[in-house]
């Protein structure tokens, strides 16, 4: 359940929405109501609730002055402005605000209920929208950790990184959206260019990304990450070298023992041997 208050400065009001919806059947519990804006506001940050519905009209502070510091407050906030008034303005400023929804009164039913299912499924794939991105920072953090160790090691040894500093940790939903296509892909053929039209971008400005955001070109990127999983199976699998040199996207199995000697100073057979 997605928590929800109601605000409207006639009580009345409120109880009728109430009775005549039932807020659990659309997947909201009724987490306040109020008929007093500055009340209400002052409770925001404690119930930090998933939807707000509020009436435009009100005493001591107007439902698009609430909107507008609910939103400071609860940038995620999705907010719903009823309104007896068909004036364009408060529509424009509402969309300025942030609001979601902007339904004028009398509001029929169906309309009601359609704009708690589509608030309903905004939270939803928000908050499917959020875990995927801190999952997908959690994988490039981790191979930020593996880039890392990779340098040092090679530093230590006098030998050149295949990648540069890492410049901003902090990264674009486009790079993100990149690397978890890679990710579920690094067994096939993948080029820059199917990957920047997955994600809806330009094959130069998705190169860009990689220099700019990871100080890494896209070939060298996709390398690491194979090299890193054919590490794993080599280690924790007993897979054939071919199947290894296939599963990471090698159809060319001699071609990758080549290629895996060259980053990793070891064979395949070694590696396996030491781990």
């Amino acid at each position: 359940m997605y928590k929800l208050i109601l605000l409207d400065d006639e009580e009345i009001v409120i109880k009728g929405m109430q009775k005549v919806f039932h807020f659990a059947d659309f997947g909201f519990e009724v987490a306040g109501t109020y008929s007093n804006p500055v009340q209400a506001m002052q409770q925001l940050e404690e119930i930090r609730p998933d939807l707000i519905i509020t009436d435009v009209r009100m005493p001591l502070m107007d439902g698009l002055e609430f909107a507008h510091k609910a939103k400071v407050m609860l940038p995620d906030v999705e907010i719903v402005i009823l309104s007896g008034y068909d004036d364009f303005s408060y529509a424009q400023t509402a969309i300025k605000i942030g609001v979601s929804d902007y339904l004028l009164k009398p509001i029929k039913k169906k309309d009601f209920q359609k704009m708690l299912r589509q608030m309903y499924q905004r939270i939803e794939d928000k908050i499917k929208q959020v875990s995927y991105m801190e999952t997908m920072q959690r994988f490039a953090d981790t191979s930020y950790r593996k880039i890392f160790a990779e340098k040092e090691e090679q530093a230590q040894d006098g030998s050149k990184s295949t990648f540069g500093g890492i410049r901003n940790e902090n990264l674009s939903k486009s790079i993100l959206m990149a690397i978890a296509y890679i990710q579920d892909h690094l067994q096939e053929n993948i080029s820059l260019a199917e990957v920047a039209e997955h994600i809806n971008i330009s094959k130069n400005y998705l190169s860009d990304l990689f220099r700019k955001e990871l100080d890494v070109t896209f070939v060298n990127f996709v390398t690491h990450l194979r090299i890193e999983k054919a590490k794993h199976y080599l280690a924790e699998t007993d897979m054939k070298m071919y199947e290894i040199s296939s599963a990471v996207g090698y159809p060319d199995s001699a071609y990758f023992s080549t290629l895996f000697k060259k980053h990793t100073g070891k064979t395949l057979s070694e590696f396996r041997r030491q781990h």
